[in-house]
C-alpha cells in the first residue's frame, strides 16, 4: 500500500509540474521580426509575414514591416507602401486536438506611388529623362542603384539581394 502512495504523490507532482511549466510558458511575450515572403510585382502588393509557434504572444513593430515593404515597393518603382488591413493566417503544424501550434502571420502592403512622379535626381552623366518624365529602363536602374547605395544600415546580404534585384542578375 505504502508504494502505491508514492506513485500517486509522484504522478500528482509531475501533474502539478506540468501544469506550472505551462502556465508560466503560456502567454510569453516573444519579439517577432517581420520578413518578406512574396508579392506580385504587377499587382503591386508585398505579403509581409512572422511565424508563430503556440504559448507564444508575438510582439511585433508594424514600423518594421512598413519599411521592408516600401524598400521592396521602391525596387518595383512606386514611392511608398501601406498596409492592406487585415491579416492571413497559415497553419503549418497542429496537434492531435487540432490546435495551430507552429504557423505563420501575413500582411499585404499595397504599393503606391511612382517615383516618376517625384522630382528626378540626375546622376552624372546620366541621360536626361524624355519630355513625358517617364525613365528609360537603364535610367530607372541607375536611379535604384544610386537609391540603393545610399540607404544606410544594409547588411551585405540585404545590399546584396536588392542589387540583384535591381540588376537582374
Amino acid at each position: 500500500m505504502h508504494n502505491s502512495h508514492q506513485n500517486i504523490a509522484s504522478i500528482a507532482t509531475k501533474a502539478l509540474l506540468a501544469l506550472i511549466a505551462t502556465i508560466t510558458i503560456t502567454g510569453c511575450a516573444t519579439k517577432k521580426d517581420f520578413y518578406a515572403m512574396g508579392g506580385s510585382r504587377a499587382d503591386g502588393t508585398v505579403d509581409m509575414a512572422y511565424d508563430f509557434r503556440q504559448f507564444e504572444s508575438p510582439v511585433v513593430n508594424p514600423a518594421q514591416a512598413q519599411s521592408i515593404a516600401k524598400s521592396k515597393c521602391r525596387v518595383w518603382g512606386y514611392s511608398d507602401a501601406e498596409a492592406f488591413g487585415g491579416m492571413t493566417q497559415n497553419c503549418h503544424q497542429r496537434d492531435g486536438f487540432g490546435t495551430c501550434v507552429a504557423g505563420q502571420v501575413v500582411h499585404t502592403y499595397q504599393c503606391i506611388g511612382n517615383l516618376n512622379e517625384a522630382p528626378q535626381v540626375q546622376s552624372p552623366g546620366a541621360a536626361p529623362a524624355s519630355p513625358s518624365g517617364a525613365m528609360s529602363k537603364d535610367q530607372w536602374r541607375e536611379h535604384q542603384l544610386q537609391q540603393l547605395k545610399s540607404e544606410k544600415g544594409l547588411s551585405y546580404e540585404e545590399y546584396t539581394r536588392r542589387y540583384r534585384e535591381i540588376t537582374g542578375q
